[in-house]
């Protein structure tokens, strides 16, 4: 059913949801929000799984740091110039590139682990690529709740999204 009322013409789903959950009634803020979960859910997995292969392969705590500094430093100090790409680019073509880097970089992470011929450095890099695709992806994720529920919605959108991340 299409609500005239809701901005770029997004289906609202027609059911009864409880207030804590009123913008699982936009079907697309629902498909997003399903996405995302899944996809926090892989990235929180790959980041143990990272830190617990560079440590059985070094036995170095201080390179378990470096691949934690190596995902999150990049998100300081860019998120800030990111969130200015996502105001002006669109933020559904920039969450499919990002998203799409941080699926090449699992698979590569994968693929390395797999046939036996992953080096710290390996796994240096892509924690690198990951923490710059990271960074360019929350300002955008953040701000496309906006594009995905009404007004009335909007605070509860946005905190389901923190709730989920």
């Amino acid at each position: 059913m299409l609500d005239d009322d809701l901005a770029h013409g997004e289906h609202k789903l027609n059911i009864k949801l409880p207030r804590a959950l009123s913008s699982l009634k936009y079907r697309d803020y629902s498909l997003f929000s399903a996405g995302q979960l899944i996809s926090l859910t892989g990235t929180w997995m790959q980041n143990t799984a990272q830190g617990w292969l560079v440590y059985e392969l070094t036995g170095s705590e201080i390179l378990l740091g470096v691949v934690a500094a190596m995902t999150t430093i990049p998100v300081l100090f860019l998120t800030l110039p990111a969130g200015t790409i996502a105001d002006r680019w669109p933020k559904r073509k920039l969450l499919l590139v990002t998203q799409t880097v941080l699926l090449i970089q699992a698979l590569l992470l994968g693929l390395l682990d797999s046939t036996g011929t992953i080096k710290v450095w390996h796994i240096l890099t892509l924690a690198l690529i990951a923490g710059i695709a990271n960074a360019m992806d929350a300002p955008a994720r953040q701000s496309f709740t906006v594009d995905l529920v009404g007004k009335e919605d909007l605070l509860n959108g946005i905190a389901l999204n923190s709730a989920i991340f």
